[in-house]
């Protein structure tokens, strides 16, 4: 998924800066791309990890294995990596943007500050920490181009905004249950707004995600991948059982691939 979310919006950029396609730019832009959202799994792996100790003893942390000093250290590794990747990659531009997502996704870990406030509002914490994905998208392509951001029309912040979206499709599907999958002291869309509910505001935002991307005049595909969505999805709505909400989450994984593959493919083909 990386690698797709990474080649997605590097080729779009690249096509608005008529540049050929790099497969070396490609590469080391998706290894910054990937230490990034692997850093955001070790945020989430110190964040959780008092919850772990109690719902979730066979994380890392919870279990032992490393310490919480140990992943931090990691942690300034990897953020001096990246710094240092970016810059190598896509210049002083490139460098700048990953930096600005850098410093989000710092104020992710520290849940901007309010996260007693937040933590209870499970989407509003949701968006306002998948909103990375939107920088993450143009730090992308500005490694594969090196282009500055003074550069960009509204276009192109209109179609990276579509990254946003479908990262919230996969947020709200991934944490949407049947009522026999619900545990007790989990938050999950589905027992906040109910079955109904939870498919709704997943499925919003697929259908926003299609309106975003259609800035870059590739609707008849991605609109019938997303009717077969719906289609797949729909089982859930329907029927509401364990099964059908497995389902779900599949297809909502599952669609949010091929979105991002036939994305490629129609850029590729223009």
């Amino acid at each position: 998924m990386i690698a797709v979310f990474t080649a997605v919006n590097g080729l779009y950029l690249s096509k608005q800066a008529e540049m050929e396609w790099n497969w070396t730019q490609f590469f080391l832009t998706f290894i910054l791309l990937l230490s990034f959202f692997f850093r955001m799994r070790l945020f989430d792996e110190i964040k959780d990890y008092e919850v772990d100790l109690k719902i979730n003893p066979t994380r890392p942390l919870a279990r032992g294995i490393l310490s919480v000093i140990q992943v931090k250290k990691a942690l300034l590794l990897l953020i001096i990596f990246e710094l240092i990747l970016a810059a190598f990659v896509g210049g002083w531009n490139s460098f700048i943007v990953h930096g600005l997502a850098i410093g989000y996704s710092l104020l992710m870990y520290e849940e901007f500050f309010i996260g007693d406030f937040l933590r209870p509002h499970l989407t509003t914490y949701a968006v306002t920490h998948t909103f990375s994905s939107f920088l993450l998208a143009i730090s992308a392509g500005v490694a594969m181009t090196g282009i500055s951001i003074t550069d960009f029309h509204a276009d192109i912040y209109i179609f990276f905004l579509m990254n946003w979206a479908f990262f919230n499709l996969f947020e709200f599907a991934r944490k949407t249950f049947a009522v026999s999958e619900e545990r007790p002291g989990v938050l999950s869309y589905s027992n906040i707004f109910g079955r109904t509910g939870a498919w709704l505001l997943s499925t919003s935002q697929a259908a926003i995600g299609i309106i975003l991307v259609s800035s870059a005049k590739i609707e008849p595909l991605v609109i019938a991948a997303f009717v077969l969505y719906l289609a797949a999805s729909s089982l859930y709505l329907i029927q509401g059982n364990a099964k059908a909400a497995k389902i779900f989450r599949n297809s909502s994984a599952a669609y949010l691939l091929v979105h991002y593959i036939i994305v490629i493919y129609v850029l590729g083909a223009s």
